[in-house]
């Protein structure tokens, strides 16, 4: 039996050539990757930030009807994407589905947000 090989993706920030081939795995771990830290952010500024100053805990409504689609499509995209890894990784059949999955994420992404834009 042969060794199989596998391709090892190296992305340098300064390289912009080495970002040339994206699969949509990868695009949905950068995209996992990047509204993480946001929602990172967002607790850290609202709830951490707040309790080492002394200052109230209570979290503020963000202000403005776009900041908040904003912010709750970063919530539902990542959470909705947790479960689709969730899928993937612990079914077989997950892996054949893998583009699915996640096109279906960012349209149930989009339609969320324009149901919140409508409804705010």
């Amino acid at each position: 039996m042969g060794k199989e090989s596998t391709k090892v993706y190296r992305r340098e920030v300064s390289n912009i050539g080495s970002w040339r081939e994206f699969s949509v795995p990868h695009v949905a771990f950068a995209l996992h990757r990047v509204t993480g830290w946001l929602l990172l952010g967002w607790v850290g500024y609202h709830l951490v930030a707040p309790m080492l100053t002394g200052a109230s805990t209570s979290v503020q409504p963000p202000s403005g009807k776009l900041f908040t689609v904003a912010v709750l499509s970063v919530l539902f995209f990542h959470g909705i994407n947790g479960l689709r890894l969730l899928v993937v990784e612990s079914s077989s059949r997950g892996v054949d589905h893998i583009e699915q999955l996640f096109k279906g994420t960012v349209v149930a992404t989009g339609l969320t947000a324009v149901l919140t834009w409508v409804i705010i």
